[in-house]
């Protein structure tokens, strides 16, 4: 055995090879494969360096091929898991209607709920992986139309606020008149409230204080900021914003079903509108998600 260290290039395709192993056998870990090709780019990246650029142009197609397969296959795994869902969700709705189906106990009351609530926590995780999957693969395109936050709020509110009551929080929304008006995709842009909202409210406990505000800065910019008296972050756990399927370990955060995908989805679509998430947290003391969109006037 030779004592002679592999080139970057050779780590890179054992590396590479690996990876297509994974998805050949079509169940990939999706947090190994993340961290997996991040080093496999760095790998590339040292050997054009050295002068391997033929080898490692390759590779990179070699790359471009394992990324697409990734995409594909999941993007067929949320299309064919939606399916039996959406039958799922709509006759778990109509059964939960009083009356639909006759009489009911209190304890079948109860299994279909469960069921209901189930279906609905699915259908949110199956979303959540739709969007990373076509945000890392660039498949995303924002449709653009003229709106105001006040109405993106609106929706914001109504997705929130049977966890508002679950978790018996206090929020308050700041949301004054006369903000830019915005040349944005309201639909993915609610998404990215909801989102830090969402994770305010899981996040504090029970009693706490969660802010929205909304304000307009110099030059027709809107800064949103979502605020909380919540368990806060560790320097340690700021820096790892934004990796896919990272949670805190704190009691509070793993005794929620989550999945770690919410803020990296925050992130990717204010990539896409040209702005960026800013986190300001005290462990203990709470934190401040923001960011900052151009208005138009």
């Amino acid at each position: 055995m030779s004592d002679q260290p592999s080139s970057p290039l050779q780590e890179a395709q054992r590396l590479a090879a690996r990876l297509q192993a994974q998805l050949q056998e079509q169940a990939p870990d999706s947090g190994d494969l993340k961290a997996g090709l991040a080093q496999l780019r760095s790998l590339l990246d040292q050997a054009a360096a050295r002068g391997e650029g033929e080898d490692a142009s390759a590779l990179r197609e070699r790359l471009n091929s394992v990324l697409d397969k990734s995409a594909t296959f999941t993007s067929l795994m949320v299309h064919e898991i939606r399916k039996p869902m959406t039958s799922i969700r709509g006759y778990s709705d109509m059964l939960a209607k009083p009356g639909m189906i006759g009489p009911m106990n209190d304890m079948q009351q109860q299994f279909i709920d469960t069921i209901r609530n189930n279906i609905i926590r699915m259908e949110g995780l199956v979303s959540d992986i739709s969007d990373i999957n076509k945000l890392n693969s660039g498949r995303i395109r924002l449709d653009n139309k003229m709106t105001t936050f006040g109405q993106v709020i609106m929706d914001v509110q109504k997705q929130v606020e049977p966890l508002i009551v679950e978790f018996q929080q206090n929020v308050t929304w700041d949301i004054p008149q006369g903000l830019p008006i915005l040349n944005t995709d309201a639909k993915q842009l609610a998404k990215i409230v909801t989102n830090l909202v969402r994770n305010a409210i899981q996040y504090t406990p029970k009693g706490g204080q969660v802010t929205v505000k909304a304000e307009r800065l110099d030059n027709n910019m809107l800064r949103v900021a979502v605020s909380d008296t919540g368990i806060g972050m560790k320097p340690e756990e700021i820096a790892r914003l934004g990796e896919a399927f990272f949670r805190a370990d704190h009691e509070l955060v793993t005794s929620q079903k989550g999945y770690g995908l919410g803020i990296p989805i925050v992130m990717g679509f204010l990539q896409l509108m040209d702005s960026k998430l800013t986190c300001e947290s005290v462990p203990g003391q709470g934190s401040t998600f923001s960011f900052t969109l151009t208005g138009i006037g």
